[in-house]
């Protein structure tokens, strides 16, 4: 999405949250090779916290989860796998940034 809307004015950015109390340097290798294959150009940051912390802070049990927040930093939107009956689809995800790039800057 960010290679497509980029230009519309979608900023993206990825948080590698980690599992145990301290990432290893096999899963750091890991999360580069991943975003370097994915061709991310955006910021990519690595969250060395404690998973109650961070759960509990977004309110999530784990990845994926993808926020969407509109042209004012309010939250717009939340997309993770905590509702079994309801899976995480990127394009329910696209279609609340294409409605939200619609918006005047």
């Amino acid at each position: 999405m960010h290679k497509r809307y980029g230009s519309d004015g979608l900023v993206c950015f990825s948080v590698r949250v980690s599992f145990r109390d301290f990432e290893d340097a096999a899963g750091k290798a890991a999360a580069l090779k991943f975003l370097q294959g994915a061709g991310a150009t955006f910021p990519n940051f690595l969250l060395q916290e404690k998973d109650d912390f961070w759960q509990e802070r977004f309110k999530i049990n784990g990845p994926p989860a993808v926020f969407v927040f509109d042209r004012q930093g309010k939250r717009a939107g939340k997309f993770d796998e905590s509702d079994p009956d309801k899976p995480l689809t990127y394009k329910e995800i696209e279609d609340l940034v294409k409605e939200l790039l619609r918006e005047k800057p």
